[in-house]
């Protein structure tokens, strides 16, 4: 079995397995679609089921390191595990190329 994590792109590889494309949407992930959902449980998974700002295990959310507003995308090496806390914090806290303002 290969190393999960991303292999191109356009595609990446969740913690089981399985070959997935990268969501090429506009707005937000939709949790009703597989897809969607996968990219979600990944991106908590590869924290180890951890807010990566305070380590907390509660309300676990998977947010964008750059927003999609500033140009970021629905791609795995640009979502990171935060608790709702956390990713409430951050909000206005991050320039448009992801860093501390």
């Amino acid at each position: 079995m290969r190393d999960y994590g991303v292999i191109s792109p356009k595609f990446w590889i969740d913690h089981l397995g399985r070959e997935w494309i990268v969501p090429q949407i506009k707005g937000r992930l939709k949790m009703r679609i597989p897809a969607h959902a996968a990219l979600r449980d990944f991106v908590i998974h590869r924290a180890g089921k951890k807010c990566q700002q305070c380590a907390s295990t509660a309300s676990l959310v998977a947010d964008h390191i750059v927003s999609r507003r500033n140009g970021g995308e629905h791609h795995p090496d640009n979502m990171q595990c935060l608790c709702r806390t956390c990713n409430t914090r951050k909000v206005g806290m991050v320039d448009s190329k992801g860093r501390a303002a």
